[in-house]
């Protein structure tokens, strides 16, 4: 009877332990959710500079993914000269580290909680994608066989668990397997786009430590392309990419046919820390806006922040600009922050200015072309979850994108419109398209300048969409900025420096408030 007891208890925490302490993923919930990071991290710096680094960095980030689908413990450094610095986050989320003299000292250290290895085929890289896929099954690392002497020698005594060389001829025979052995097996709500051959490390520890489908294919070539389809095509309703594509246009514009929004992240370096981090986000109410008057209201922008690598890294150094709160301007972060970096978000709003007004980039709480979209009821169900995550975000402005250039269609604004009821405007690619109303209810803006690159571009647009006012009415320009040519909050408050009375500088949300009050009249 005691042994049949004993059982019986081993049975029943055997069946508990895997949801304690350990990922959870609730239905609704666009992007898992980790344990709690460790208060003292093992901080470790990665670099691509080698073949043997590119081989460390598949095994550390795999090792990374092991380790911190349990409980974060491992937190790495990867910038370049967009990078934030190896301790900004770990400091600004009140969060303690290590650093070992050898990163390979931290293979010893969790050793009892990895079980052997993968070994990918160097003749076929991408085979380091479908390692990544299988890696949290096994509860193994990505090995190069460069490394396996090393690994499977003390103090290490890895065993090789599966060896993928010379299994595959091509790319293609390695995702039709990915597709045809293992896909119908894993999470259908989340498919990730890594190129192995330049994501050797960054998000690559994030799909390990999910076990998700890692793919690399491109809809422009014909094979890969069907195979693509047939991938995105057998995703659950409300489903997302992550990641990145081989080029932009195409690999949104596919994904959203088939109802998939592009939560950009390929070079996001630490989602399994962010993702643990607290989900209270402390909202700060939107200030009172200023007096409607007939003078020219511009409001800046900077974009790409549906992408989380940016909001990560780059947007966060530029947050410690001397200038930022000097000028009135927005910053364009991904409503998923509340999933996968939530306790980044709140430092955001914390240390936010009354100037800094967060908004949501496009085109909500993924990148995607909602003209594109084929399906009005999924796209109704991608703005009301946008609606939903954008509310708790604290985000009243959305910009949307159907290309870099394109417009909104009347369908689509009426439905974010009927959808959205929070909104207060959005924005629009069609550059010098001016205002359209949507369901009597929703202001959208087309942009001043939809990608702005550097100040000069951002006056001279300023002036030509300033011709021929009269100072009888108001105007309202919008100027949107791209960060990844040196524009910071100094360009905008130079750009507004150089404008005289007839200009007052206000944030997105104020713009839309006063474009209400104006069609109060």
């Amino acid at each position: 009877m005691l042994k049949i007891i004993g059982i019986f208890f081993i049975l029943f925490f055997s069946f508990l332990s895997p949801s304690l302490g350990q990922i959870k993923w609730p239905n609704g919930q666009l992007l898992p959710s980790f344990s709690a990071p460790a208060q003292v991290q093992d901080l470790i710096t990665l670099r691509q500079n080698s073949p043997y680094t590119s081989a460390e960095m598949y095994l550390f980030a795999s090792l990374k993914g092991i380790v911190n689908k349990t409980k974060p413990r491992i937190f790495s450094y990867e910038g370049d000269a967009f990078g934030e610095g190896p301790h900004t986050w770990l400091q600004s989320l009140g969060l303690k580290w290590s650093e070992p003299i050898d990163k390979w000292d931290l293979i010893k250290k969790y050793r009892s909680e990895i079980s052997g290895l993968i070994v990918y085929d160097p003749a076929q890289t991408h085979t380091v994608n479908l390692a990544t896929v299988l890696a949290k099954s096994k509860n193994a690392l990505i090995a190069s066989p460069l490394l396996l002497a090393k690994l499977t020698s003390p103090p290490y005594n890895l065993p090789v668990l599966l060896d993928l060389q010379g299994k595959y001829n091509s790319k293609l025979e390695v995702y039709q397997s990915l597709y045809n052995e293992y896909w119908p097996h894993l999470d259908h709500r989340l498919l990730i786009g890594l190129n192995p051959n330049a994501h050797k490390a960054a998000l690559r520890e994030y799909a390990v430590a999910l076990g998700v489908g890692v793919i690399w294919l491109d809809p422009k070539i014909a094979d890969e392309s069907e195979l693509l389809n047939k991938f995105l095509s057998s995703m659950s309703p409300g489903s997302s990419f992550m990641g990145w594509w081989p080029q932009e246009g195409p690999g949104v514009e596919r994904a959203s046919k088939y109802g998939v929004a592009t939560i950009a992240s390929d070079w996001c370096s630490n989602l399994t820390v962010h993702s643990g981090t607290s989900r209270i986000v402390n909202i700060k109410p939107i200030p009172p806006k200023p007096e409607l008057k007939n003078k020219i209201y511009v409001a800046f922008i900077l974009s790409d922040g549906d992408n989380l690598q940016f909001t990560e890294h780059l947007m966060r150094k530029l947050w410690n600009n001397p200038d930022r709160g000097a000028v009135p301007m927005g910053w364009t972060v991904s409503p998923a922050m509340l999933d996968a970096m939530p306790g980044a978000l709140n430092y955001y709003w914390q240390t936010s200015t009354i100037n800094d007004n967060l908004i949501s980039g496009p085109s909500g709480y993924g990148y995607t072309y909602p003209n594109t979209w084929s399906d009005e009821n999924l796209l109704k169900q991608f703005v009301s979850k946008t609606e939903d995550y954008n509310n708790r975000a604290g985000l009243r402005v959305i910009t949307i994108w159907n290309t870099i250039v394109g417009g909104i269609n009347p369908n689509v604004g009426k439905v974010y419109a009927s959808q959205a009821k929070s909104l207060l405007g959005v924005t629009a690619q069609n550059t010098g398209g001016g205002l359209t109303i949507y369901n009597n209810s929703l202001p959208g803006m087309a942009l001043t300048c939809n990608y702005c690159t550097n100040e000069q571009a951002m006056k001279n647009h300023i002036a030509s969409a300033s011709a021929g006012w009269n100072r009888t009415s108001p105007r309202f320009l919008i100027i949107q900025a791209q960060p990844w040519t040196n524009i910071s909050p100094t360009s905008f408050k130079n750009v507004a420096n150089s404008l005289n009375d007839d200009y007052i500088i206000v944030r997105p949300d104020h713009l839309f408030s006063l474009f209400g009050k104006k069609m109060a009249w």
